[in-house]
């Protein structure tokens, strides 16, 4: 899912979409979406290798009902998709921030979204888990005016005008749908379906921080990187709240991979997946040698499907949801 949230969500509702959100003064706790400046990068691969090898771990979102949904999976040096893919990224890591860049896919291999280039900064916490912010990636084409784009923002900047330019992503039809237009005065054009009641904009030599309120009241303030002919979102506030995902960790199935039967009953543990005979679409979570599986319903409570795997892993104590017990043994 949070593969193609930044294209869903573009443009200026684009974090409008993350599960939590908190305030700015906790940036201290959970870092932020900021770009990692080349400068500072860590690039060697080994070196990340290791970081990541120290946080494996499987990571998901809890939704407002308390449900979760496995997001992402760190197994060795690989990160993976909440589905068993394997992520294939630029990684650039300092500090405890790990930044992935998801490069799209040509016109001859790709449609639509699948062109545009993704982002995302993994903040890895004190707590363990990973604080999720999704940068979104417009390239630049040649300035030219555009109809529709007549809302100017802010005031014309002059140091904006190096960054001149129409910066765009890829809409679900192929064609390119431009975010923000820049003019060689450094002028700013958005799109005039936002209905931007009141803006400004600051820039400090390679970001611009955009503020402005929409129809209803409510304020956002985006910070907007030019990096190599392009612009990367970096932080969002909306109504001075800052916008991420937090993803909370528990531990990989690895560990005990195979397949128990006992009474009739088959569990299936693979390193991305997990599967119990009569549970459809569960969600399973493993802390230490305990798993649970979770069948979530908008109609009744939620079941749990428990299991206690032995020291030695060749058995497991299975605790149905009415509480009876039966031993499955590996095979």
């Amino acid at each position: 899912m949070i593969k193609k949230i930044i294209m869903i969500c573009i443009p200026l509702i684009i974090l409008n979409c993350t599960a939590l959100i908190t305030d700015p003064d906790e940036l201290n706790d959970i870092g932020d979406g900021s770009l990692i400046h080349p400068d500072v990068a860590i690039t060697d691969q080994s070196v990340i290798n290791v970081f990541l090898e120290q946080h494996n771990g499987i990571y998901y979102a809890t939704y407002e009902d308390g449900s979760l949904d496995m997001r992402y999976r760190i197994e060795g040096s690989d990160i993976y998709s909440g589905y068993g893919t394997q992520i294939n990224a630029v990684r650039t890591l300092f500090g405890s921030k790990l930044q992935i860049y998801i490069e799209g896919q040509s016109s001859s291999t790709g449609a639509g979204y699948e062109m545009n280039d993704e982002m995302f900064t993994f903040n890895f916490g004190y707590d363990g888990n990973i604080y999720l912010f999704a940068n979104a990636i417009f390239h630049k084409d040649a300035y030219s005016s555009q109809n529709g784009y007549g809302d100017k923002l802010g005031s014309p900047i002059s140091a904006l005008a190096a960054e001149t330019g129409n910066y765009y992503y890829y809409d679900y039809d192929n064609t390119k749908k431009y975010y923000i237009l820049i003019d060689s005065i450094g002028q700013v054009y958005i799109d005039e379906n936002f209905n931007i009641t009141y803006s400004k904009d600051y820039y400090n030599g390679n970001v611009l921080t955009i503020t402005y309120t929409q129809p209803g009241g409510t304020t956002s303030k985006q910070d907007l990187h030019f990096y190599n002919d392009k612009l990367i979102f970096g932080n969002t506030w909306i109504n001075d709240q800052l916008q991420y995902e937090k993803l909370t960790r528990y531990d990989i199935f690895t560990p005990y991979n195979g397949t128990y039967t006992g009474g009739g009953i088959t569990l299936t543990v693979g390193s991305s997946q997990v599967t119990l005979t009569g549970v459809s679409y569960g969600t399973p979570v493993m802390s230490g040698n305990k798993l649970i599986i979770y069948q979530y319903s908008s109609r009744y409570p939620t079941k749990e499907y428990k299991f206690v795997f032995s020291y030695d892993k060749q058995t497991v104590t299975y605790t149905q949801p009415d509480g009876t017990q039966l031993t499955l043994n590996k095979n």
